[in-house]
């Protein structure tokens, strides 16, 4: 094991240089390496429903197993580390490419990244197989190597506005080095702490993401337009994020609670000039406005003070897990040449991991009933992305229809 790591990332940083799109008479049917899009959301939605499925039979007595860490540690880590950033690097490895008209990461390089991803995934399930210490330095080097695939095309064009992204991933992968640091040294307050700052991090990818995206998504397929950004708006939104990360960081509970309501405002103030009341007839794009609407309903419940796992489990639910559902439908159809109308099934997907997120909330707030509504919410999540496999597989398996690379 520790000899075939290290040329895994030789054998990575060597055909990164080969990204050279093929004449579109030698594409092969199957496309699953093409582009980053393809692999990371089919594996990352169907590692979303085993990991969501094994937590649920864990947690009402149905099966044991002995993760690393514990089974609550990994459950949070694993949702974030395993699910939230590989569909993270799948949107940015194909988003770049769009963006610096470079061509995207594709063929053994992202294979490579993929063996990278997925390694510690099954590593983390039992700790008998190999020590703590091998999967840490598997999984400490997706998030840089993403980074350095991504920087690449970004600095090629001299893009300085789409490098806000590679930060980012390296401070995700500090902080998960954290994380495993509190499991080496026994401090699982530590631990939870950094996977609460990582989860905040990743709403500040999907806050910078969804900036661009559902304004200009809902421009184009509604009568409404958008009118331009407002500066001071988009500084002070990523300002009270940071804010917040560091107050978690730090552990000030009446800073946290400040700063996620202030966070929390402003986010909402910003969405609301989006359009999302014209968007009731187009679920590709209702889907999108909902679920991002949740990452400031999770900060106003955190800034209450009454109870911080139900302001966080809107975040990650319905402000990750929803935004990532409606994302992925949207982005599988347009860069595989397709019209941009999912199967009708699919606006079930989206209701069911809205209340998901609906039923973890009240489950938060209402314990008498925390346990039949938690288990509602496994349900309802574990349908939603079961529908999202079935019906996207084939796309994302398969060759885009127009002809084009990619």
């Amino acid at each position: 094991m520790h000899l075939i790591i290290p040329d895994i990332f030789t054998r990575l940083l060597e055909s990164v240089m080969l990204n050279i799109d093929e004449p579109t008479h030698t594409q092969s049917k199957f496309s699953l390496f093409k582009l980053g899009f393809r692999p990371f959301f089919l594996l990352g939605a169907m590692f979303s429903l085993m990991a969501i499925t094994i937590w649920g039979g864990f947690f009402f007595g149905h099966i044991q197993f002995s993760p690393h860490g514990d089974p609550i540690w990994w459950h949070g880590h694993e949702m974030i580390f395993g699910f939230v950033i590989a569909i993270i690097a799948g949107f940015l490895l194909t988003a770049v490419q769009n963006w610096t008209g470079q061509p995207g990461v594709k063929g053994k390089s992202l294979m490579i990244l993929v063996l990278v991803w997925i390694l510690p995934r099954v590593l983390l399930l039992n700790k008998e197989w190999v020590s703590l210490e091998v999967v840490m330095a598997i999984d400490l080097a997706f998030a840089p190597l993403t980074a350095l695939l991504m920087a690449r095309s970004v600095l090629k064009v001299k893009q300085w506005r789409n490098f806000v992204f590679v930060p980012i991933l390296l401070m995700l992968m500090l902080v998960n080095a954290i994380s495993y640091y509190g499991l080496l040294t026994n401090d699982p307050a530590l631990s939870q702490t950094a996977l609460h700052c990582a989860i905040l991090l990743m709403v500040t990818v999907v806050a910078l993401i969804g900036g661009r995206v559902i304004p200009f998504f809902t421009e184009r397929a509604t009568q409404w337009q958008r009118s331009p950004n407002i500066v001071w708006l988009e500084i002070v939104t990523f300002i009270s994020l940071i804010f917040l990360i560091l107050a978690v960081l730090f552990q000030q509970p009446l800073v946290i609670r400040t700063s996620a309501g202030i966070a929390g405002i402003i986010l909402l103030i910003r969405w609301s000039r989006w359009g999302g009341r014209h968007t009731a007839r187009v679920p590709l794009l209702w889907s999108l406005h909902v679920s991002y609407f949740f990452i400031p309903l999770g900060l106003l419940l955190i800034a209450t003070g009454e109870n911080f796992s139900a302001g966080l489990h809107g975040i990650t639910l319905g402000g990750l897990g929803g935004m990532i559902l409606a994302m992925m439908a949207r982005v599988s159809l347009g860069h595989t040449g397709r019209n941009l109308t999912p199967p009708k099934i699919v606006t079930l997907a989206f209701a069911l991991i809205i209340l998901a997120t609906v039923l973890r909330i009240l489950a938060g707030l209402m314990m008498s009933y925390y346990l039949p509504l938690l288990e509602a919410a496994i349900v309802c999540w574990v349908l939603s992305f079961a529908i999202f496999i079935y019906h996207y597989t084939p796309i994302l398996l398969r060759a885009r229809v127009d002809g084009k690379p990619g």
